[in-house]
């Protein structure tokens, strides 16, 4: 089996799994159960009963995964190979990573040699398949294939980009996401090398497993029966709020009326709050059904959202929108779980974005692939848990005072602070400092000037007599070394 085929075959079936898991990340997914014989009434009640929470999920971990720094543990400022974070647009790209390695398990960034600087791209895993020798422990593919659209003669039409060690291959066949790929379709189009010596895509994990029988995992396919039962809760309570949230009266032992111009029963009474029924006939009865009690489902409703926050340790606050008057103390507390949580996720994806800027310093032919010092570097991930900002300033200043911690080295612990604007801070204390020393040698200068000039002026006649004691009132510039009061 060629490597274009076993690839094809891997990504179709792949694509099948990660689009279902789309529909439910955007809410599209199918709605609740629908009886064949439903009425148009009931139809849109199924189409509004969709209480999607787990773009929350997501959004909640993927809000606190901010790569701000690539630089060595013992040096505050970032490295070079920072600046091709910055030529490819990774301050914004990097959250495509991250959502989609949430989302899906799985995310990939290619990064292949470029004019005047390497080019790093985010790849969604509904576009690439990588596969690997060892799965589970290997960092680099035997061979990856990225999924293009192509409109060759105004048809729709794949084009599959096939990367290995060396070279990275373009093919144009027919189009075959919606079904079984027709190998025998795809030609090759071009042959482009990268020369990298590894298959240049990083793939970002949501999670390390060292089971063979565990494929990857994002943050939503546990949950999706959960959220299924969420929205079948959700159409009971909008079913019981269209038609049974309100009494509904009955007579009986009473004869219904005909209009004798249509042949049809006319109903007897005109109900309203100021009026009362009334019957002729001593054998006609009336009551009532009463209502249907709604707030068990909605209870049921919160319960199911509060288990839905425990199996993802999201903070149920965030999914119930019930925070009142919380202090900075009880938030970071009610966050400790999901803390917990991006501290997992930043240890797995910094060691991706490591690779990845390893490879980018390799293709911008700078650096070597055996270059020990690329692997000194660290990735900095932005501080976002919450915080009181006086509380942490004031900690802050005590670990300058006791511990004598250099200041410089405490302003990116402060909160909503950046790589940036710390850089900026330094610029301007390094600007403070040269300006201060440089005042210091005037006032020095002009210090001894002044001494000068009043020793001149002021020292009296008779009194710069060596080794003789001097009085204030002598005046300036003696040169005696006894001075009296």
């Amino acid at each position: 089996m060629s490597a274009l085929e076993r690839s094809l075959g891997r990504f179709s079936a792949d694509y099948r799994k990660f689009s279902y898991i789309e529909q439910y990340a955007n809410g599209s997914q199918d709605p609740p159960y629908t009886p064949k014989s439903a009425m148009r009434e009931y139809r849109v009640l199924l189409e509004q009963a969709v209480l999607n929470m787990l773009p929350l999920v997501v959004t909640s971990v993927a809000q606190q995964l901010y790569v701000e720094g690539y630089r060595k543990p013992d040096s505050p400022d970032d490295d070079s190979a920072w600046e091709y974070w910055r030529r490819n647009s990774l301050d914004a790209w990097q959250h495509a990573v991250h959502r989609d390695c949430l989302t899906y398990g799985l995310a990939y960034v290619i990064v292949v040699p470029g004019k005047g600087s390497p080019v790093m791209r985010a790849v969604s895993p509904l576009s690439m398949m990588a596969l690997y020798e060892d799965v589970i422990h290997d960092e680099w593919p035997q061979w990856a294939m990225e999924h293009k659209l192509s409109y060759q003669d105004g048809q729709k039409r794949s084009k599959v980009v096939l990367y290995d060690e060396v070279n990275a291959y373009t093919f144009v066949g027919d189009y075959f996401i919606d079904g079984v790929p027709n190998v025998d379709s795809f030609t090759l189009v071009s042959t482009e090398a990268h020369n990298l010596g590894v298959v240049p895509v990083v793939r970002f994990r949501n999670q390390l497993s060292t089971s063979p029988n565990i494929p990857p995992k994002g943050e939503l396919e546990p949950l999706l029966p959960t959220q299924d039962r969420l929205n079948n809760l959700v159409l009971t309570a909008s079913m019981l709020a269209q038609y049974a949230s309100f009494r509904q009266r009955w007579v009986t032992g009473m004869v219904i009326p005909v209009d004798p111009a249509t042949g049809k029963q006319v109903e007897p009474f005109n109900a309203a709050v100021n009026r009362v029924w009334a019957a002729e006939d001593p054998d006609t009865r009336f009551g009532e059904f009463t209502e249907s009690d709604i707030s068990k489902i909605l209870e049921a409703i919160d319960a199911t959202i509060k288990h839905l926050s425990a199996m993802s340790q999201v903070p149920p606050a965030y999914l119930l929108g019930d925070i009142v008057n919380l202090s900075a103390e009880a938030l970071a507390a009610a966050e400790a779980g999901l803390q917990r949580k991006v501290s997992e996720k930043r240890t797995i994806l910094g060691e991706a974005w490591a690779q990845t800027m390893r490879l980018a310093a390799v293709a911008s032919g700078r650096f070597s692939a055996d270059s020990d010092s690329l692997w000194d570097n660290r990735i900095v991930w932005r501080d976002t848990e919450a915080r009181s900002l006086a509380a942490t300033v004031d900690a802050l200043g005590k670990l300058t005072q006791m511990l004598q911690v250099p200041p410089e080295a405490l302003w990116e612990r402060v909160p909503g602070v950046t790589s940036s604007d710390v850089a900026a801070w330094k610029k301007m204390a390094e600007e403070a400092d040269s300006f201060g020393n440089m005042m210091g040698v005037l006032n020095a200068q002009a210090g001894r000037a002044d001494v000068a000039a009043k020793g001149q002026d002021n020292a009296k006649p008779g009194t710069n007599v060596p080794g003789q004691p001097t009085k204030k009132s002598d005046g300036y510039g003696t040169p005696s070394d006894k001075q009296t009061a």
